[in-house]
């Protein structure tokens, strides 16, 4: 039985892609895509990787469409192959993470984009070195926390979808957020107040 959070419209869209409707599939690019690309960033912080494993995990989700289970929304699912990508990723580096962050895979330029084009170049520069401070301190949480943020942090997956996600208790994912955002307030104490109020999808 498919989730209560899961509209008609979605199921229709899986079952139409999953039948090889490509206005279908592109319908779910367009609308997961974003989410699914900020999630991946965060996590492996360098923008070609994060691509390059949204363009993976679409693939693979649409090659598994015939066997994708509908106890689950397709947001979900898809965010649980981004997110596994995401890990192999990083595993495969075999590096810190920290180590990453220099030259132009910083992440700058999707903090650039944070500001609109009519802003003036100092407000520009504002947010962008405000999303630098911001990517540095997510990447330097551990891996189970940065994962999980990543998650929250799109503000489009409740407790219990980032838990399906990673397949960890509703508890356990409240307790990694709670202590990333009390880390990330100790590092960016302007931003403290933010993170405090910052709430999941209801």
């Amino acid at each position: 039985m498919p989730p209560s959070n899961v509209t008609p419209e979605e199921l229709s869209l899986v079952a139409q892609a999953a039948a090889g409707d490509r206005e279908a599939r592109r319908a779910l690019f367009e609308r997961y895509r974003e989410a699914a690309f900020r999630t991946a960033l965060r996590i492996v912080r360098r923008e070609a990787d994060a691509v390059d494993i949204v363009q993976d995990a679409f693939i693979r989700a649409f090659e598994r469409l015939a066997d994708f289970q509908q106890d689950a929304s397709f947001q979900t699912w898809l965010m649980r192959i981004v997110s596994n990508r995401s890990l192999d990723v990083l595993r495969s580096r075999k590096v810190r993470l920290a180590a990453s962050l220099d030259g132009d895979e910083d992440g700058g330029g999707v903090a650039a984009g944070l500001a609109a084009d009519e802003e003036p170049p100092e407000a520009g520069l504002e947010r962008r070195e405000l999303g630098e401070r911001l990517a540095s301190a997510i990447a330097s949480l551990p891996t189970e926390q940065r994962v999980v943020f990543a998650l929250f942090a799109t503000g489009e997956l409740t407790y219990a979808q980032i838990a399906e996600v990673v397949g960890i208790p509703i508890g356990t994912v409240m307790s990694r957020i709670f202590h990333a955002r009390k880390k990330l307030g100790q590092m960016l104490p302007d931003l403290a107040a933010a993170f405090a109020q910052a709430r999941p999808r209801e």
